[in-house]
C-alpha cells in the first residue's frame, strides 16, 4: 500500500493522483521488501524479482529507459535479488551471490563504476562476491562486506563517506580498516552505523546535531556516540537520527 504525493507515479497505483489514505498497489501479495527514493520506489517479491516505479528521469528505475512508470515495472528478468536501497535519484541492490549493483544518476560517482555517467540498467560494482548489505543516501552509497568491513562511494561534500576527506569517490573506498561493523544506515548527507560491540557511530553533515555528539560540526570519519554498548538498531532521516 502507498499514500501521499504521486506527481511522478511513485505510489504505483497507475495514476498521478495524490492519495490521503493507503492505496493498494496492484493485486500481488508476494512483496517482501520495499525502499523509497526522492520520487521513486523499488521493491522485491518473494520470488527474488525486482520492481520499480515512479520518477525515472535519470534511469533510477533500472528498466533501460528514462520514462516514468505509474505502476510496478520489473527490472530485467533476474530472480536472485535479495535486498535493495534507494537514494534521491539512484538505486542499489544485492544479489544472492553477493554481487552489488547500482543504477540511475551518477553525477558524483554514487554508482561506483569509476565514472560519472548515468546508467539505465543495473550495473555491477566491481567483482567482489561478498557484499551483504547496502544503503543509499542522497548521492552516495555505502555497503558492507561479509567480513564486517564497510565501503562507501559517491558524493562527499560533508564527509558522509567517512573516509576522512571531502573528496568524492567514483569507486568503493573502505572506511578505516576495522571489520566489526554489523549494520549501517544513511540519509541525505550523514551516516550512522553499529559495531559488533554494541557501540554507535556517526559521520557526515551535522548542522542540526544529527550526529549526536553534542556539536553541530561535521565529521569526516566515524565518531563514537557516548559510551553505551547496548545499541541494537539505528535509522537516519534527512537531518535527524534515531536509535534503540
Amino acid at each position: 500500500y502507498a499514500c501521499g504525493l504521486n506527481d511522478s507515479g511513485q505510489l504505483g497505483n497507475g495514476t498521478t493522483t495524490n492519495t490521503l489514505f493507503p492505496t493498494k498497489i496492484g493485486i500481488d501479495t508476494n512483496w517482501v521488501a520495499i525502499t523509497v527514493g526522492d520520487s521513486h520506489t523499488v521493491a522485491l517479491k518473494s520470488d527474488g524479482s525486482l520492481y520499480a516505479w515512479g520518477l525515472n528521469d535519470s534511469g533510477q528505475l533500472g528498466d533501460g529507459t528514462t520514462t516514468n512508470s505509474l505502476s510496478p515495472t520489473q527490472i530485467g528478468s533476474d530472480t536472485n535479488w535479495v535486498s535493495v536501497a534507494a537514494g534521491d535519484s539512484h538505486s542499489a541492490a544485492l544479489k544472492s551471490d553477493g554481487s552489488l549493483y547500482a543504477w540511475g544518476l551518477n553525477d558524483f560517482g554514487q554508482l561506483g563504476d569509476g565514472t560519472t555517467t548515468d546508467t539505465l540498467d543495473p550495473t555491477k560494482i566491481g567483482d567482489d562476491p561478498n557484499w551483504v548489505s547496502v544503503a543509499a543516501g542522497a548521492d552516495h552509497t555505502i555497503a558492507k562486506q561479509s567480513n564486517g568491513s564497510l565501503w562507501t562511494l559517491g558524493f562527499n561534500n560533508s564527509g558522509q563517506l567517512g573516509d576522512g576527506t571531502t573528496t568524492n569517490s567514483l569507486s568503493p573506498v573502505q572506511i578505516d580498516t576495522v571489520t566489526d561493523w554489523v549494520s549501517v544506515v544513511t540519509s541525505h548527507y550523514h551516516t550512522a552505523a553499529l559495531k559488533s560491540n554494541g557501540t554507535l557511530w556517526t559521520w557526515g553533515y551535522n548542522n542540526y546535531g544529527q550526529l549526536g555528539n553534542g556539536t553541530t560540526t561535521n565529521s569526516l570519519s566515524p565518531i563514537l556516540i557516548g559510551s553505551a554498548t547496548d545499541w541494537a538498531s539505528v535509522i537516519a532521516s534527512n537531518y535527524h537520527t534515531v536509535a534503540l
